[in-house]
Parts: C-alpha cells; sequence; structure tokens
C-alpha cells in the first residue's frame, strides 16, 4: 500500500495566487474597516494569508500597494465613525416576558411564551467595554492617520507680537553667571 497522494499546491503556503484576482477581494473588506486577517477570511475559502497581501503591496506600491493603502485609508475613516456611534449608544433594546395579574408569564396558543422589546439603559459593564472599545480605536486611529487624528504640537518660533523672543534667566541662573563673573574677575586678577 502506498500513500496517498496530496493534490499539487494544498499547502496555502506554497499556494500561487493571482493578486488581481484576490487583492479586489481582500480591500473590499479592508474598506468596511475589517482589519487584515478579517478581511483575507471574508473574501473568501482558500484566500491568501495577509503576509501574502502585504507581500503583493510591497512588490507592487504603484498598483496593488496604492490600492491596498486606499482601502486601508477608507477604512480608517471609517472607524472615526464607529467611534461616534459606539459613544452616541446610551440605552439598548431587550426581550422580557409579557405577564399576568399574578405575575405569571403569558403564552400564546401554541404555548410559546410572549415576550416584548423594552429600552433599557446600558449596564455600567457595557458601558466600561465601550470605554475600551473607543480608546482603542482613538489610539489606532491616533498611530494610522496621524494627520487626521494624531496630536498636534505647535512651537512658537516668535515673541511676543511676532516679535523676538525674549530669554529670562531664572534666579538659579542669575546666581550661576554671577558666580562665573566672580571667578573671572578672580583669574584676571592673577595674570
Amino acid at each position: 500500500m502506498s500513500k496517498p497522494q496530496r493534490p499539487a499546491n494544498s499547502n496555502p503556503a506554497r499556494r500561487k495566487y493571482d493578486p488581481a484576482e484576490w487583492m479586489p477581494r481582500v480591500c473590499e473588506h479592508l474598506r468596511a474597516g475589517a482589519s487584515l486577517y478579517e478581511a483575507c477570511a471574508a473574501a473568501g475559502p482558500g484566500a491568501p494569508s495577509p503576509d501574502a497581501v502585504l507581500s503583493w503591496a510591497q512588490k507592487d506600491p504603484e498598483g496593488l500597494g496604492r490600492q491596498y493603502t486606499q482601502a486601508r485609508e477608507t477604512g480608517y475613516l471609517l472607524l472615526g465613525d464607529k467611534i461616534d456611534q459606539l459613544a452616541a449608544e446610551t440605552h439598548t433594546y431587550t426581550l422580557v416576558p409579557e405577564l399576568d395579574a399574578d405575575g405569571k408569564q403569558l403564552c400564546n396558543e401554541r404555548g410559546e411564551p410572549l415576550t416584548r422589546r423594552v429600552l433599557v439603559p446600558l449596564s455600567s459593564d457595557v458601558i466600561a467595554h465601550k470605554r475600551l472599545q473607543i480608546d482603542t480605536l482613538k489610539w489606532k486611529l491616533c498611530k494610522m492617520l496621524p494627520k487626521v487624528y494624531g496630536d498636534r504640537l505647535t512651537t512658537q518660533h516668535t515673541g511676543a507680537e511676532g516679535g523676538p523672543v525674549q530669554v529670562e534667566l531664572s534666579v538659579f541662573d542669575q546666581i550661576l553667571n554671577n558666580l562665573e563673573l566672580k571667578r573671572q574677575a578672580e583669574d584676571g586678577g592673577r595674570d
């Protein structure tokens, strides 16, 4: 008995992919805000690995690389909208059983319990989780799109009203200057 033969290219690491076929599929999910791992998994069965997609983008920066970069930027901008959505949600709907006057659950004619939707405020656990999600997304956006979401630091190179910068010495600096002048005066008298 011989070993069963594996089909050619059955190992995903050795499989040959057509980047022109797969990159648009992956980028579609990236534009929707998915991570690269999620986008590759959602692109379809037998999809390439995230490493393969990054390799294609690096090998063809003007074609596939530009397509990848544009999809990522669009996806990141959508994450900014997701922050707004998470922050705005303060209540949620939940199903509660319908009760009669005695507090017993009501059922329909088939014996299934009746329920109704009720709007309730979010619990403190859910709010804490949302805060973590928002903080994580803010950090991610700050790193991925620093020109849009990064901290802006400005440095003023002019003084008040556009004039020259005025340098003020602290008391400590003045003491050091006085000591230096005293030392120079003492050294000058010895020559």
